[in-house]
């Protein structure tokens, strides 16, 4: 602060002078121009001729230059004395040194080493969170007017400005907050002006923040709507319950509501949005206004569109199949399909496990409970066992064949029931061992269709699993979501939802060898970066080096892009479950394409513990699996090389030097044959 004399101000009423500089500065921000009135009532007070202020403003490398942000004058040449921008070095080092002193500064002569000068100059240093902010510059003052000044106007003078310096901090602090949340969001006032419109909100509406900020009349509606009309954030302040009525959903709680609307003015023919608004209270507890995020869930709702047509078609094939299907979980039937209900004559009627247990025949009871415990037990299987029960007062026959699943992170048992009373007659007239082998055989075929249906599920399943879980995980560690990247995730989860739709006609393909769906162009690299989209992080939360090696510039493959995913899937997911039980730490991965001979070639290694010798020529059988009991099905490769097949390529696998196992999947170029 100032070592002047403490004398008589020269205004009757200094207190009058700086509550007229802080109204004035009450509605300024910081653009050029704004400062213009504030700056001249402080000459008129001090009897300067010209003013400006200055700011730092601080580049990536900790350098800064000042900008000038406001300026009020009478001189001729203020401009050419005080420019819009200039370097510190540009200033001698003597009037630098003052500046950063805290202390006020009057200079006889000032001067640019440039060589500019001017006189009678007067400089305010101003503060913000104890760190230089800028200053503020008087041309024109007498020295002997500042004697005149009491020190404590001045002190106060500069603590108004800087009041005001932390004012346009905190509102371009809350912008940059805004713009950062990755949803769109505004927030409104209670006179439903628009005063915040993030960057993620002109990016899904088109509308650009300048042309709703300081908007009132519904104008924040009409980028979502087309027309003025109430939105959450005008009805979680002022409530309308016929407004209210027009939303899917709208769920009050507290100080929140969420809902679920339809915006037809969304580009691309309107979306379905999730909304969550908060009301906003001042420092009195006064409702200020509302904050209201949106985000886009029509995929979503597509995905579970998909989804129940996926159960449907499960359904439908099921019941096809004439078999009876049950699936128990905790001691409760969750789910059994139309044929269960023709064997026990209840159409049309839920059934529980006591009323299943009840239809069997009382000598038979325990030929059926027992076996099902033990499978829970020691989780072993599949096992086939017969039972008799009476349908329609007529003691019949069923060949059962169960088996031990994953359904909701919990243990299953999955049970195909056949009806072979027809069987056990032929039985009778001296052909048992015939018709045991064809039931054998059917049974077989059924066995493939019903475990392939539920592998082939579980890989979409666990990939939307993926997914969402590192969006949920990102969100929890606070991770920065771009939008491109969501939608990206939201791509890929719809994708495989469609595969599931697919997957009861893929078993099926698999067991009857059909070959109907037309192959497509693709490249193969596509298929591993898909992958890798998907299970990338789940390899690197596995402590496991991957090493990529894609030959860039592929020609195209006849294949399916799904279908050649799900091998990439299969073979990856066994390399990280074999390097998790490989006891060495340096564990290492790596995938390659290329092209050779007229093929082109994935091939996928790790350096885990190889296959055994006796193995080796069994890893393509179906249900031959060296895992442990429960953790494989044992036709993961098996599917993976008649997906393979499908486009006439070739999967082999052999033991490399690394002490691992590589699998290589080869397809020839269009028209080749091997």
């Amino acid at each position: 602060m100032p070592n002047a004399k403490t004398v008589s101000a020269p205004k009757p009423s200094p207190l009058k002078d700086l509550a007229q500089i802080s109204a004035l500065l009450n509605h300024q921000t910081s653009s050029a121009g704004s400062l213009e009135r504030p700056l001249q009532r402080v000459c008129e007070t001090l009897g300067a001729k010209a003013a400006g202020i200055y700011r730092r403003w601080y580049l990536p490398s900790d350098d800064f230059y000042l900008e000038r942000i406001g300026k009020w004058s009478k001189l001729p040449l203020y401009s050419s004395l005080c420019p819009e921008f200039f370097k510190p070095t540009e200033l001698s080092d003597n009037f630098w040194n003052q500046i950063n002193s805290n202390n006020t500064v009057f200079i006889d002569i000032f001067g640019l080493k440039s060589g500019k000068t001017a006189s009678s100059l007067y400089v305010l240093p101003l503060f913000f969170e104890k760190h230089p902010f800028g200053f503020i510059a008087l041309f024109g003052i007498k020295k002997h007017a500042l004697e005149q000044v009491d020190c404590d106007y001045i002190r106060a003078l500069c603590n108004i400005f800087e009041l005001w310096v932390c004012k346009i901090n905190i509102k371009k602090r809350l912008e940059d907050v805004v713009d950062f949340i990755p949803n769109p969001t505004f927030i409104m006032t209670t006179n439903e002006r628009i005063v915040a419109w993030n960057r993620a909100n002109e990016e899904i509406t088109g509308w650009k923040a300048g042309q709703l900020i300081g908007k009132d009349n519904y104008e924040s509606s009409v980028p979502y709507y087309f027309i003025r009309r109430p939105m959450v954030a005008n009805l979680i302040m002022k409530p309308d319950n016929q407004w209210e009525k027009t939303y899917f959903e709208f769920k009050k709680e507290g100080d929140k509501v969420n809902s679920l609307a339809f915006c037809p003015a969304l580009p691309g023919g309107g979306a379905y949005l999730r909304t969550n608004t908060l009301r906003l209270y001042d420092v009195n507890h006064r409702l200020w206004g509302a904050i209201h995020a949106v985000r886009d869930v029509t995929l979503e709702r597509q995905m579970r569109e998909n989804l129940q047509r996926s159960e449907s078609m499960y359904r439908a094939i099921s019941d096809f199949a004439g078999v009876g299907i049950l699936l128990f979980k905790d001691n409760q039937i969750v789910y059994f399909n139309e044929q269960i209900l023709e064997f026990m004559n209840m159409a049309g009627k839920e059934i529980s496990k006591k009323e299943f247990i009840d239809w069997l025949y009382p000598d038979d009871r325990d030929k059926v409970e027992a076996p099902l415990a033990l499978l829970l037990k020691e989780k072993t299987g599949p096992l086939r066992f017969e039972f008799r029960a009476l349908s329609r007062t007529v003691l019949r026959y069923y060949n059962v064949s169960a088996q031990l699943i994953t359904y909701e992170d919990q243990d299953a048992v999955h049970l195909i029931i056949d009806d072979v009373t027809e069987q056990k007659e032929t039985d009778r007239k001296e052909r048992l061992n015939e018709i045991r082998l064809y039931h054998e055989g059917r049974l077989a075929s059924l066995g493939i269709m019903a475990a392939g249906l539920a592998h082939e599920l579980n890989q979409p399943l666990n990939t939307i699993r993926v997914v969402t879980d590192g969006y949920l995980f990102g969100k929890e560690e606070g991770w920065a979501l771009n939008a491109d990247e969501v939608f990206k995730g939201l791509e890929m989860i719809s994708r495989q939802v469609q595969r599931m739709s697919q997957v009861i006609h893929n078993v099926r393909n698999f067991a009857r060898e059909d070959r109907d769906l037309e192959l497509t162009d693709i490249n193969v690299n596509e298929a591993v970066e898909n992958v890798f989209s998907m299970i990338g992080r789940q390899l690197e939360a596995h402590d496991i080096n991957v090493t990529k090696q894609l030959e860039p510039k592929l020609p195209a493959i006849k294949a399916h892009l799904n279908r050649l995913e799900q091998v990439v899937m299969n073979l990856l997911v066994n390399s990280r479950q074999a390097l998790d039980l490989c006891p060495h730490p340096a564990k290492s991965l790596w995938v390659k394409t290329g092209s050779c001979n007229g093929s082109v070639f994935i091939e996928v290694g790790d350096n885990a513990t190889g296959i055994p010798g006796d193995s080796l020529g069994k890893i393509f059988d179906p249900f031959f699996t060296t895992k442990e009991v429960g953790q494989g099905t044992g036709l993961g490769l098996s599917i993976s090389r008649s997906i393979v097949a499908e486009f006439n390529g070739r999967l082999h696998a052999y033991n490399n030097d690394k002490g691992g196992a590589t699998f290589v999947v080869t397809a020839p170029l269009e028209g080749g044959r091997f």
